[in-house]
């Protein structure tokens, strides 16, 4: 018996222990499978994630959330007020003190007459002067205020997004420059060590391809490294984990802006958020001055309560003899902050103009470098290849061959940077024009 319960008991823990091995096997290949996932991205949804996990942009929909409630408050005042009150009181007569016996304090428990206590008040502002509807102007422009700086910061996570999302693609075709020098430059050291024992050049030429060889293995770590960075800060972006790969289904390229200077610039005064803005600072203001100036005037109010003795109706007025002067100060505080927010109006659009301008300048330079790097690229990888064909024939040296792949690496990195110059001046228009 007890050896047929020590087999059975070797089963049990070989069948646990499988299955334990069989579950840690699983998750290691879990692991590793997620670990080698890919998120495949376009830009539209890397702005779709962005919108969704941005946490600035989270916080703005809440401000906007805020005013509504507080438009909703200053609503409220001009409407009628209803009030229940109930309750209970109890009172009993006030004892002779001289019946009082020393040391005696029943009387403080003594019964007494309950009287119930219900009433109801109704009231309600006939007139203000124009100050309810002043504040309920202000509450409904701060609510527009919010919703304009809402978008505005849209429009900000937007074009942070789109020019990470460049940086990206930039960065990527770096690494390939770099990948496809090294592949040309090893292509060419094994041709020159070919010429090496055929006695058809000298050591020292080798040793030069050696040094091309490491200043481009050089670079080519810093374009890795520059990439990784640059997934980083897209994935920061977009409020993703920073260890999750991307895959860009995108390529950086080149696509005509047909939109005039003139155009950006009157999309730009219609729809910039900070242009209108500051519209609604001036309702704001215009709020204060007819509020300060609604103190001068009279105030009007009526009260309804009706409760269990009877009903009563109040209608008061108010009207405000002498103040020192203080409305009057009140109202001329007013009326400069007014003239104030018509200057700041001049100050934003120019502020607005100047950015529609770099971004449209900087834009075209960028397309017009677009050509320049393309005509570039075909002429320095013509010299390279008659330079590679030339060496061959030996009526060509060494060093003519590197500059000449030199020239080849600096007009494709050229090339790039012009592409990703041109995108992100573009999306910088897109955004100083206010219609993302």
């Amino acid at each position: 018996m007890k050896k047929l319960k020590a087999v059975k008991e070797n089963k049990k823990n070989i069948l646990f222990a499988s299955i334990g091995l069989t579950i840690i096997l699983f998750l290691l290949i879990s692991v590793s499978t997620l670990a080698s996932q890919r998120l495949d991205l376009n830009l539209d949804r890397c702005i779709e994630i962005a919108l969704e996990k941005n946490l600035g942009y989270q916080i703005s929909q809440s401000s906007v959330e805020v005013k509504e409630a507080q438009s909703e408050e200053a609503e409220g005042a001009k409407k009628t007020n209803v009030k229940l009150k109930a309750g209970y009181i109890r009172m009993n007569e006030a004892p002779d003190p001289e019946s009082i016996i020393e040391g005696d304090f029943s009387y403080l428990f003594s019964t007494g007459q309950g009287i119930p206590q219900i009433s109801v008040s109704i009231s309600k502002v006939l007139y203000s002067g124009g100050k309810l509807e002043s504040f309920i102007e202000q509450a409904e422009a701060d609510q527009s205020i919010a919703l304009n700086e809402l978008e505005q910061k849209k429009q900000e996570v937007i074009y942070q997004v789109t020019q990470a999302y460049y940086r990206v693609l930039q960065s990527e075709g770096l690494v390939k420059v770099s990948e496809q020098a090294l592949t040309q430059i090893n292509a060419h050291m094994e041709n020159s060590q070919a010429l090496l024992e055929e006695g058809m050049i000298a050591p020292i030429d080798l040793n030069r391809i050696k040094s091309q060889l490491s200043n481009l293995e050089h670079n080519l770590i810093k374009a890795e490294n520059g990439y990784e960075l640059a997934v980083y800060n897209l994935n920061s972006i977009m409020g993703i984990d920073l260890d999750t790969m991307i895959n860009l289904q995108n390529n950086l390229s080149y696509e005509p802006c047909e939109i005039t200077f003139s155009e950006a610039m009157e999309a730009a005064i219609q729809n910039r958020p900070e242009i209108k803005n500051v519209g609604q600072q001036r309702i704001i203001m215009e709020g204060m001055v007819d509020i300060a100036e609604s103190s001068k005037k009279p105030q009007i109010v009526m009260n309804l309560e009706s409760g269990l003795s009877g009903w009563q109706v109040a209608v008061m007025g108010e009207v405000p003899i002498f103040d020192g002067g203080i409305n009057d100060a009140k109202i001329r505080q007013a009326e400069i902050n007014l003239s104030q927010v018509d200057q700041s109006r001049k100050q934003v659009e120019q502020l607005v103009e100047f950015e529609v301008r770099s971004a449209y300048l900087n834009m075209k330079e960028a397309e017009k470098l677009i050509r320049v790097t393309e005509q570039g690229i075909e002429n320095s990888m013509e010299s390279f290849r008659i330079a590679q064909v030339k060496y061959n024939e030996g009526i060509a040296t060494n060093t003519e061959v590197i500059d000449a792949q030199s020239a080849l690496i600096e007009a494709e990195t050229n090339h790039l940077n012009a592409l990703y110059d041109y995108n992100t001046n573009y999306a910088a228009l897109i955004k100083a024009m206010g219609i993302w």
